[in-house]
């Protein structure tokens, strides 16, 4: 069952990897993203549900590199058979393979760089290069500089408690993907839906903001209300009254 899981993601594997049609309950998914695709598949054995474990948390804990863990662990459990069908025992395999992993690690500790010592400016060069390569197999791949950039910017404007919860996406229909913009603040979704809204200004520079917790809109009157007036006058007077409410409130 693990190998039957490793050979669904690992063609989804690097910048030419092929993207998986996926049909759950009249719901289509198209994706190439490692995590999404074990969601979505709904296994059941209880060795691959392990698979499908590591997978989110890799993806809850890094973000990236979701399908590779699935078929690095799949390559190890496919080794590690090989071992037990020779006689070997589960717990010296597991032995060797904890010794492996440290050995792994100290071998990454070697190669890191240590960013502490270096200016802003490589800082940000190291950072943009490794958001570059977590976008090389996603659909924007083509646009991964423009991307990694606007990841790198926002990631830098979260300060040092780094709560990426913080960073919200807004997906507006229409435009190209370079159109997408990063904004330093609060964006609210607002359709222009009043009349004459195409003579107001689209934008204000430093302007004086008021949070309200109520409604400014005036409620609609049912279908089938019907106000006559003989008078003009009569007229302003319901302006009036509608401007009263909005005061009162």
């Amino acid at each position: 069952a693990c190998q039957a899981i490793v050979g669904i993601v690992k063609t989804t594997l690097g910048p030419r990897g092929m993207d998986k049609l996926i049909e759950d309950g009249g719901e289509t998914t198209i994706t190439n993203d490692g995590a999404t695709v074990m969601k979505k598949l709904q296994v059941v054995h209880p060795a691959a549900r392990i698979l499908v474990d590591i997978s989110q948390a890799q993806d809850n804990e890094v973000g990236d590199g979701t399908t590779s863990v699935v078929v690095l662990a799949g390559e190890l459990l496919k080794e590690a058979k090989s071992f037990l069908e020779d006689g070997l025992v589960a717990p010296q395999i597991i032995k060797g393979y904890r010794l492996a992993c440290n050995l792994a690690l100290q071998k990454l500790r070697d190669l890191a760089v240590d960013l502490s010592e270096k200016s802003p400016e490589e800082k940000r060069s190291m950072l943009v290069k490794c958001a570059e390569t977590t976008l090389n197999s996603k659909l924007v791949s083509d646009y991964k500089l423009f991307f990694a950039e606007m990841s790198v910017d926002a990631v830098a404007m979260l300060g040092d408690d780094l709560a990426t919860s913080t960073v919200g996406i807004k997906k507006v229909t229409g435009g190209s993907v370079t159109d997408s913009t990063l904004i330093d603040g609060v964006a609210f979704k607002k359709t222009f839906s009043y009349a004459g809204f195409e003579q107001q200004p689209k934008s204000f520079e430093n302007p004086k903001i008021m949070l309200l917790n109520l409604e400014l809109e005036l409620k609609a009157e049912k279908d089938n209300a019907e106000v006559r007036i003989t008078d003009p006058d009569q007229y302003q007077a319901i302006v009036d009254a509608e401007w009263n409410i909005i005061y009162d409130k």
